[in-house]
């Protein structure tokens, strides 16, 4: 007897997006899915509105206009359970914001105890599990300053981590390292996508969109333009924009 395809659940629902600033449409009616476990890269120049994206899919802007369920669930700025969302949805920025008086393991135990309110025992067994995950068990004592940017991002994604999120956001994670450091950012982003995470990455790392990605994303003024898998895009790309976009990124 033939199996019936069971269709991936979908973890991120945009429908309608618009986001203003004042008079400037940074966001200009986006829809999109993502389903449970899938990885997809957003590319575009800067400006193109894929970190303003991100930041609405976190509750971090308020929308103008559209909506956006995660898991199902409404995303309401309004709504008494948007802190509860938000803890669904972790997200990596480009400075990675570290506390800087606090250890690397106080960095990762302190939103779970004081957030989810977890036992100091079981936050810091999770933390040390994470540690070890992005290859930094014996920098668990050290401070934030004597770390490398790249040390730095990866405990920045264990801190993500560390709260059990169902979706990870990360927002150009890379650029603001230096060039021999990035690696060692996306081993460990390849890492979760490898363990079934679901991702949208902001990235001007068109290795890593080839290698990890199930879809990318050309955004262009504030819409997507296309989006295809990255064989597709990268060797065939159809838009006009697109063309232009990845041709310049070749020069």
């Amino acid at each position: 007897m033939e199996l019936a395809y069971m269709p991936k659940k979908s973890m991120i629902d945009v429908n309608g997006l618009i986001k203003d600033f004042g008079k400037t449409r940074v966001i200009d009616g986006i829809n999109t899915t993502v389903s449970a476990g899938e990885v997809v890269v957003l590319i575009g120049a800067s400006g193109s509105g894929k970190s303003t994206l991100l930041r609405c899919l976190n509750g971090l802007e308020t929308l103008s206009a559209g909506e956006i369920l995660i898991d199902s669930v409404p995303l309401e700025r309004k709504s008494s359970r948007l802190m509860q969302i938000r803890r669904q949805v972790g997200m990596v920025f480009q400075q990675f914001n570290l506390f800087p008086h606090l250890t690397v393991l106080e960095n990762i135990i302190e939103a779970p105890i004081h957030v989810l309110k977890q036992e100091r025992n079981d936050a810091i067994r999770v933390a040390r599990e994470l540690l070890s995950k992005v290859g930094l068990s014996d920098k668990r004592d050290y401070y934030p300053a004597t770390l490398s940017g790249g040390q730095g991002q990866r405990v920045a994604i264990a801190r993500a981590l560390a709260m059990h999120p169902k979706i990870m956001l990360f927002d150009e994670p890379t650029s603001a390292l230096d060039p021999e450091l990035v690696g060692e950012v996306l081993n460990v982003m390849k890492q979760l996508a490898e363990d079934g995470m679901t991702m949208i990455v902001v990235t001007h790392e068109m290795g890593f969109a080839r290698e990890v990605a199930d879809r990318v994303i050309f955004i262009d003024n504030g819409r997507i333009v296309e989006e295809g898998s990255p064989v597709q895009i990268f060797g065939n790309p159809q838009e006009k924009r697109t063309k232009a976009f990845l041709g310049r990124l070749r020069h």
